[in-house]
């Protein structure tokens, strides 16, 4: 075994050797050994396209960027390399391009002049430790020469890889096609492979040059690895994406993983896609599946953004090593330079690296900075009416027309095309520096001559254009073909066009004169500037513009004035050498797009929501294209989100399925982040039930009320527990809507005898949204009365809840209030509601609301703990069951002027996807507050149990906390008999330690203990009230035995009741019972109001009696323990049969087993105990 020691042994000396070693490209042959005889784990770090970002800078916009260079891969490949000292480090291509990385040669003369010698990316490379590097497309866009130049130093040991691209012998390799490296006594061939497609990029570049298939390739270079034993894992390291191009079949990983079998992992490059752990497979999409080989693929971001991790576990068989599941054994991560979402630089850069490449970046700044120019008049493209959308690709601009005047000047062209690179390409007004070309043209190419006639300009027009989406009726905004990148959207100067798009692909230049306004005819020949891109892949070759045996336009001339540069380079020239240093933002409207007959109010309130968030511009699915689809009329209508929980009772800390309010605030955040018209609402009991809460009144709730902008909350009975006034007598409603900042609204509750609204709360409250008024209506359930402390609510009244909605619906829809009308109206009730799982009927007070209410348009349901989701008459109906475990989400839409046309419901069920949700920060160091504060109270021990105290109030009978719970409220007061509601159980108690914090989980409301004496026929009809209540559930009880019928009608299904030392309660006798004071004031409908005498409400908690009880009775070496017996008995009491005493019989000739009093309930209860 591997044992930590050793590890950080040979991490030491790894380290060591690594630090000596540095400015070597090639590591060391230091003696790396397995983890284990049996197994090693071999790391491979990867990067691809690095885009010349050897410094982290962007040179063209003249300023710093941590978001990805070689300084900062330094930094990761340390950190990971510390980890494991079985790495490799491999790159998959496109490096000496872009970011200035073109000035780095001897052909640039102040470059010669420096004194520098090398490339800055190739001596990052060195000094990282880069074992193999594969060559990417954009390494031919300079020319041959240059690449070889660039990769001199590092060409040895087969460090440069590309096995299917040859000299023009045709025969040699221009680079070798693997490499071998040994970790850890693991043999792994790394295969370098480049696109077959840089034939089309830069057919002139690798004239005589020949590229050949990937797939024969590996093939070939797999089979002689294996048939000479060179290797026990090979890994592709390939600048080819995931699919084809061209549909050049062998040009995508896909096909490759197909048509070749051998490969253990394939490290991707080119198409910027980062995806990692992934296996390809042939349909263009990503799947987990075993697929081909079920070899995985890791494709890295752009411009150094990324770094992947592989770790590939090699096992030995048949005293060999290889890669034994493919699958399982492999594990491919990337890693971000920068966390943009967080604005967090996560690996910051290597100061050693940055020190030896300082002077390259003192090289390229001095050169970006050098003035060559001013521009007047202002920017060079004007600013974007719609921020997604380029104004230079819907009107003609200074900017194209400029870059079109630069390629028509150096080539005498009569036409130009060119295309925009980057959306927000632009020069400013005032000083122009060499490095502001970049900003207008960000690649280097170069300048082409072409001779055209009028027919293949027309095809090469038509298939630009194609980059519009067509004009349909009822489109607001142009918008662009998800299948063409912007950079292949070419504008014209030298020619007057119209672009008719109305029309279909093929059918849309409109127009076409010379800029004289001659007519341009077919057989006309004309002399066209392009770059070298689209005259290469394109316009001198057959694709989708020229079919194949269709003539061809002729090349004239290429690199034209290749001494100078590339385009962006010959901008620069005309800057300072043809216009004298001074440019100015002319344009000539020589282009327009027609056919998009829009409505122009409409159009100009679409804009306006644009800008306003309210629309989002569509994206591709893959995120690169912007603007794939025109906003439309429909989009303008308005879809405004009602969000909503209930019962939440202080569920505070994440907690089982209870999500927690940090979560739930994430989950707020993401839908208001989606449409910032979300309503947030709360159908009430928010703060009563946990300890929490309880403990400081709701401050918490209130806390995450505000900070997720609630509107209102229902009244819940439980929002009565504490009563009306604070302790100062100020309303403790009001209280509550100043802490939380939203209101609570109750349009059916009033002061006893009148009809105004309590004072307390509101019948309503209008919310606007994007010029859509929402009328809220309050409704409490009547049964409150009921469900609450008695006292706290006997000054005010219940109303009707149809009649009260129907009543301020009417008033907000129809007449009117000080607000105005509503165009929708809601009610927010905590009205309870239940639906079947099987036919999805929803039935219950709020579903009742539903079918009779009129002018309401969506019900937000509580109070009955329920899932809840669907329509009744029509209506939205929801409700979320309870503790915050699911959102509510009533979407309504309406068209522009305001009219509701359309509304869905559905439950978001929040716990099933708990796990992948990040908790709100803020809302976290909000709990973490006031946890801390109340944490030595509830993790106080107060005694152990060795029984699990169950309670669930639906289940028949009383439960064993319940039992408990009575009797220990029985012997606190000296009576005779405990009663307590089940619902005022709020859990079990599992066995083992008890602390106060369960205690008030049991026991959340702050209920004191009630002692009365009561006569047997009052006592016999509480508890028949609690005997199978649908609506309340089954009482609890202690000091007495009650036998039932539950087969006879409610109110007479007691049969016999009995005190526990047998006496039998009559209905004429008096007996003293302690209760709750919840249901000595009437509540679950239980009647205290006549036979009962010498009432008296003790004013101490029944929690703090089962706290004491357990400290006095239980310790550590005596837990809790007690026969349970059942108190409510189904069936017919039998008098007890004494039992036959085997040792003296009756008859001694005749003995017989012994026997126990018929009691099929309780000996079921007790067996299930004992079991």
């Amino acid at each position: 075994m591997f044992t930590l020691k050793q590890f950080k042994k040979k991490r030491a000396l790894a380290a060591t050797i690594s630090a000596l070693m540095m400015g070597s490209l090639i590591l060391p042959g230091i003696p790396v050994h397995a983890v284990t005889d049996e197994s090693v784990n071999i790391q491979i770090l990867a990067t691809s396209d690095n885009h010349g970002r050897f410094y982290p800078y962007d040179y063209a916009q003249n300023k710093e960027d941590k978001t990805g260079s070689l300084t900062q891969i330094a930094t990761a490949v340390k950190s990971f390399r510390g980890t494991n000292p079985n790495t490799i480090v491999v790159d998959a291509g496109d490096t000496i391009q872009e970011n200035s990385a073109q000035i780095f040669f001897d052909s640039n003369p102040d470059y010669k002049a420096s004194g520098l010698i090398g490339h800055p990316m190739i001596k990052a490379f060195q000094e990282i430790g880069y074992d193999a590097v594969t060559l990417g497309n954009h390494e031919f866009n300079q020319g041959v020469p240059k690449l070889k130049q660039a990769y001199s130093p590092i060409n040895n040991d087969n460090t440069v890889l590309s096995s299917n691209v040859y000299e023009k012998d045709g025969t040699t390799r221009m680079y070798s096609n693997y490499k071998i490296v040994d970790r850890g006594g693991v043999k792994v061939a790394l295969l370098g492979i480049t696109t077959p497609n840089i034939v089309h990029w830069d057919a002139e570049n690798l004239n005589g040059y020949k590229v050949t298939n990937p797939i024969d390739e590996a093939k070939a270079a797999i089979k002689e690895i294996k048939d000479s034993n060179k290797a026990d894992v090979i890994v592709a390291v390939v600048h080819m994406s995931e699919s084809d191009e061209y549909e050049n079949y062998g040009s995508g990983v896909e096909n490759l993983l197909k048509e070749v079998q051998g490969l253990d992992f394939v490290v991707a490059g080119h198409g910027h896609k980062m995806v990692d752990d992934i296996i390809p497979n042939n349909d263009n999409k990503v799947s987990k599946n075993n697929v081909y080989s079920g070899v995985k693929m890791i494709e890295n971001n752009a411009r150094s953004k990324t770094i992947g991790k592989v770790d590939i576990t090699v096992k030995k068989v048949d005293g060999k090593y290889k890669v034994v599941d493919k699958v399982n054994d492999v594990k491919a991560k990337l890693y971000e330079i920068y966390d943009g979402t967080a604005k967090k630089v996560n690996y910051e850069p290597d100061q050693k690296l940055m020190n030896d490449l300082k002077p390259y970046h003192e090289f390229a700044l001095k050169d970006a900075n050098i003035v060559i120019g001013k521009l007047e008049g202002g920017a060079l493209a004007p600013e974007n009416e719609i921020k997604e959308i380029p104004q230079a690709q819907l009107e003609p601009t200074a900017m194209m027309q400029f870059i079109n005047e630069v390629q028509m000047h150096y080539t005498g062209a009569d036409v130009s095309g060119a295309a925009m690179f980057k959306a927000d390409q632009n020069i400013k007004a005032g000083d122009v520096k060499k490095a502001d070309s970049s900003l207008i043209y960000t690649y280097e190419n170069t300048l082409y001559k072409l001779e055209v006639t009028g027919a293949q300009l027309k095809k090469y027009m038509e298939w630009s254009v194609s980059y519009y989406n067509q004009y349909k009726q009822g489109d607001l905004t142009v918008s662009f073909n998800p299948d063409v990148r912007l950079y292949n959207y070419d504008m014209f100067n030298g020619v007057n066009y119209d672009i008719d798009i109305s029309k279909p692909a093929g059918e849309r230049i409109k127009n076409l004169t010379k800029a004289n306004g001659a007519e341009i005819k077919d057989t006309d020949k004309l002399i066209l500037a392009v770059n070298n891109y689209r005259a290469n892949t394109q316009l001198l070759t057959y694709g989708p513009i020229f079919k194949q045996g269709e003539a061809l336009p002729k090349l004239i001339e290429k690199d034209v004035k290749g001494d100078i540069g590339g385009v962006r380079e010959l901008i620069g020239e005309y800057i300072k050498n043809v216009k004298g240093g001074i440019i100015k933002n002319d344009c000539t409207s020589n282009w327009k797009i027609v056919g998009n007959n829009w409505d122009s109010e409409l159009r100009k309130l679409a804009v306006e929501k644009i800008k306003a968030g309210k629309i989002a511009i569509p994206r591709s699915v893959d995120g690169r294209s912007v603007n794939v689809a025109s906003i439309t009329e429909a989009d303008l209508n308005k879809k405004i989100p009602l969000l909503s929980i209930n019962d939440i009772h202080g569920a505070i800390p994440e907690n089982g399925k209870n999500v927690g309010l940090a979560k739930l605030t994430t989950v707020f955040k993401d839908y208001k982040n989606k449409n910032s018209d979300t309503i947030l609402l709360s159908g009430g009991d928010n703060y009563q039930g946990s300890a929490l809460s309880n403990l400081l009144t709701g401050k918490p709730m209130n806390e995450f009320f505000k900070a997720n902008g609630f509107e209102a909350s229902a009244v819940g009975n439980h929002e009565f527990d504490w009563g009306l006034s604070t302790k100062d007598g100020s309303s403790i409603f009001a209280e509550w809507s100043k802490d939380s900042g939203m209101d609570f609204l109750a349009a059916n509750i009033t002061e006893k005898g009148k009809t105004a609204v309590v004072s307390w709360a509101k019948p309503y409250k209008m919310i606007e949204k994007d010029g859509v008024k929402i009328g809220v209506i309050g409704i409490t359930t009547p049964d409150t009365l009921y469900q609450t402390k008695a006292e706290n609510v006997k000054n005010i009244e219940f109303k009707d809840p149809v009649e009260t909605t129907n009543y301020w619906a009417d008033k907000l829809k129809n007449e009117g209030v000080s607000e105005g009308k509503a165009d929708a109206v809601v009610v927010l009730s905590h009205l309870g509601t239940f639906q079947d799982k099987t036919t999805k009927e929803i039935t219950g007070e709020g579903a009742e609301l539903a079918k009779k209410a009129k002018n309401v348009d969506a019900v937000i349901t509580a109070h009955s703990h329920q899932e809840v989701e669907g329509k009744v008459n029509g209506i939205p109906v929801i409700q979320t069951g309870y503790n915050g475990r699911n959102v509510g989400n009533i979407n309504l839409t309406f068209d522009v002027k305001n009219k509701l046309i359309a509304s869905d419901v559905k439950l978001d069920k929040v716990t099933t996807r708990a796990k992948d949700i990040v908790p709100d920060k803020e809302i976290t160091s909000m709990v973490d507050k006031y946890s801390e504060q109340v944490k030595p109270l509830l993790n106080e021990v107060v005694g152990y149990s060795d029984l699990a105290l169950d309670h669930d109030r639906r289940n028949p009978g009383t439960s064993v906390l319940g039992y408990w719970t009575s009797k220990v409220m029985a012997k606190a007061t000296g009576v005779q008999i405990g009663i307590t509601n089940g619902g005022g159980l709020r859990t079990s108690i599992a066995k083992g330690e008890i602390t106060m914090s369960n205690l008030y989980d049991v026991m959340p409301f702050d209920n004191t203990l009630v002692k009365m004496n009561i006569t047997g026929k009052q006592l016999k009809k509480l508890v028949e009230n609690g005997i199978n209540n649908e609506k309340y559930g089954w009482v609890q009880v202690a000091g007495v035995k009650v036998y039932y019928d539950e087969k006879a009608p409610f109110g007479s299904r007691i049969t016999k009741m009995l005190l526990d030392d047998g006496t039998v309660v009559k209905e004429d006798g008096v007996y003293s019972i302690v209760t709750n004071d919840f249901m000595s004031g009437g509540g679950d409908e239980f009647d205290f109001k006549s036979g009962v005498s010498d009432m008296v409400n003790t004013q101490v908690p029944i929690r703090d009696v089962l706290a004491k009880e357990l400290k006095e009775t239980t310790s550590k070496d005596k837990a809790l323990n007690f026969k349970f017996e059942q108190p409510l008995i189904a069936g017919e009491y039998k008098e007890d049969v004494k039992p036959v005493d085997p040792t003296n019989p009756v008859d001694p000739g005749k003995p017989v087993n012994p026997t126990k009093p018929e009691n099929k309930e309780q000996a079921k209860v007790e067996s299930k105990l004992e079991n």
